[in-house]
């Protein structure tokens, strides 16, 4: 009796601990940047608690007032999910501090981090970034901070904030407009730049009204984060707004555009004579109407030439990290290694150049293959870009993968840093794989050639069976004025073409023998690296495909004949670390796209 109260209480508390695991709480914020007249929607969810969820405690929020609350949960795969949301109204300007928020369950309390949000004044309309501060009114109840209003002026206010602000009052008269302004005119390339397009209101409109998105040249655009809503007065006239966000890069120095963004909609009437019409499922529509927000000219530079590093493959931003890792550091000879590069920081990293991994004594490199992921954040974008390659060691002992070199651009201090990885040790034991096929040394434990199989050897004891009619036709007059009617015509094409065009032709005649025999992927490769070999002298067994491209470019390939050598080659490359099981006709349709490619080749290349 008493085991069995035992395990039921081990159960009990088991299961109690599982409930206080599963508890989630996050908090976040719809922008870090606001003016005074902004709105800040603060959304707090708390996962896998069941029931009555009380509200979670808010700290103490001077420089806030709440304006409303509202509560929702949801149930995803038996697990509930309440969501909690307070629209608040910036009292002052500041540095605010959104402190931890307290949430009790189950006797046990879960709270969330601190979260960091910029109050700036308004920017009066006609006055830039670095005009006078705006004098603004203490709220009703609240204790307006005249030290914390002198200390941050206009000009800290962020560009695109201040712009927005300024396009919205030049356009307060309409009831309906739409703003663009970014954050940076004068971007450096493949530096951050942020945009942002809202669209105003002061009336209804029906529907949900179809947005276009601005288009762009000379420009790299991502979406930073699904729309938001916010308010603004202007003037003393409400208006509401939707906004979206987007990333944006310079591609290559000189003028970039970014075109108007647009909505067409249906305003509303709020007229009372319309009432009738609302009361019966909608409101009366007025005709459509289309709106634009303003375009915008970027002037992108170029990163500075003096004292950039052979390691600067085009990061511009700042906080950058990099990071190296082997799967493996001891491996046996003629063993693959995979090594990953990943280096993460502010800004956009996919139109950057690959890593260049150099020639490392002891190690056969492959090349380098790249993968960039970018994830909004706070105040920005974080990109995280992999490179990939494979390291195979042709010896046994110890070797060591030295440290890269990556380098970024920073343009708030104007120069260029180098980051570098740590070196890796690896440690190559000798090769334990016994080679299977037929050995021609002779001596010691291997014999030399060896009969693999016995056959039954007929005597034959009629060396000219049958008929011998055939050797009588041979001889006759007519076949061998035949052969000698040819037989000059021959000889003057052999002349004509020449030795040296004969034997140039030979590299590609023995590849196409070779690929009419190859069904896998290995006997397509070593068709095309023989013919490589003896056709032009390139060795790529020895050579990085980048360097055995430039080879070819040298001896004049098309850079469209590169590029689907370089394909193939890719292919082939990777298809001796990771075999696959082709079928005869992938095997053969291998083959043929090979044999055309080296035909190209052949035609088109130099000796």
């Amino acid at each position: 009796m008493r085991i069995r109260n035992f395990l039921l209480t081990l159960v009990l508390f088991v299961s109690a601990l599982a409930a206080h695991a599963q508890i989630t709480m996050t908090a976040s914020v719809d922008k870090t940047n606001l003016s005074l007249d902004d709105e800040l929607t603060l959304t707090v969810q708390i996962t896998g608690a069941s029931g009555n969820v009380l509200m979670p405690q808010l700290p103490s929020l001077p420089a806030f007032n709440v304006y409303s609350r509202e509560v929702s949960s949801m149930n995803i795969n038996g697990q509930t999910s309440t969501v909690f949301r307070y629209v608040m109204l910036p009292r002052f300007p500041t540095k605010a501090t959104i402190g931890e928020i307290r949430f009790t369950y189950n006797g046990r309390v879960y709270t969330t981090q601190p979260i960091q949000v910029n109050i700036y004044r308004r920017v009066p309309a006609g006055r830039g970034p670095g005009g006078a501060v705006q004098q603004a009114t203490a709220s009703s109840g609240g204790n307006y901070d005249s030290s914390v209003s002198a200390a941050r002026s206009a000009g800290n206010i962020p560009q695109e904030l201040s712009a927005t602000d300024a396009l919205a009052e030049n356009n307060r008269e309409k009831s309906f407009f739409m703003t663009a302004a970014v954050n940076n005119t004068s971007p450096y390339v493949n530096q951050q730049v942020e945009l942002i397009v809202r669209f105003y209101y002061s009336r209804p409109f029906a529907g949900q009204p179809p947005y276009t998105p601005p288009t762009v040249t000379n420009i790299f655009m991502e979406p930073l984060k699904l729309n938001t809503e916010g308010s603004q007065i202007l003037k003393g006239k409400m208006f509401r707004y939707i906004e979206q966000r987007y990333a944006l890069s310079g591609v290559q120095a000189g003028k970039a555009t970014i075109g108007p963004a647009m909505v067409q909609f249906q305003p509303g009437n709020n007229d009372i004579f319309s009432a009738f019409d609302r009361l019966f499922g909608g409101m009366a529509a007025e005709p459509e109407q289309l709106v634009k927000s303003n375009s915008i000219t970027l002037n992108i530079q170029p990163t500075p030439a003096a004292g950039r590093p052979a390691s600067f493959y085009g990061a511009v931003g700042n906080k950058y990290t990099i990071q190296a890792q082997a799967d493996r550091t001891r491996v046996e000879a003629g063993e693959s290694i995979n090594l990953t590069i990943t280096v993460k920081g502010s800004g956009n990293l996919k139109p950057t150049a690959d890593l260049k991994i150099p020639q490392i004594p002891g190690f056969r490199v492959y090349d380098v293959a790249s993968d960039s992921i970018t994830l909004p954040t706070g105040n920005g974008t974080q990109t995280t870009k992999t490179f990939k390659t494979v390291l195979v060691p042709t010896a046994s002992g110890t070797y060591t993968i030295p440290a890269l070199a990556w380098s970024y651009f920073n343009p708030s201090a104007k120069r260029y840093v180098t980051l570098t990885t740590n070196p890796i040790t690896v440690e190559v034991t000798p090769s334990t794989k016994v080679d299977s096929g037929v050995s021609f040394t002779g001596g010691g434990q291997n014999p030399g050639v060896r009969r693999l199989t016995n056959d039954i050897r007929y005597v034959k004891t009629d060396p000219y069976p049958g008929d011998i009619g055939w050797l009588v036709s041979v001889g006759s007059l007519q076949v061998l004025a035949w052969i000698l009617l040819i037989l000059p015509i021959v000889c003057g094409l052999g002349m004509r073409l020449g030795a040296g065009s004969l034997r140039a032709k030979a590299p590609l005649l023995a590849a196409k023998n070779q690929l009419k025999k190859a069904v896998i992927e290995e006997q397509v490769a070593d068709a095309v690296e023989e013919f490589l070999l003896k056709r032009f002298h390139i060795n790529m067994g020895s050579l990085q495909l980048r360097d055995g491209l430039e080879q070819l470019k040298q001896k004049g390939v098309h850079p469209d004949t590169l590029k689907a050598f370089s394909t193939l080659w890719q292919r082939l490359d990777a298809a001796r670390f990771a075999p696959e099981n082709l079928a005869a006709a992938d095997g053969r349709a291998l083959a043929e796209q090979a044999l055309a490619i080296l035909k190209r080749l052949d035609t088109e290349g130099r000796l």
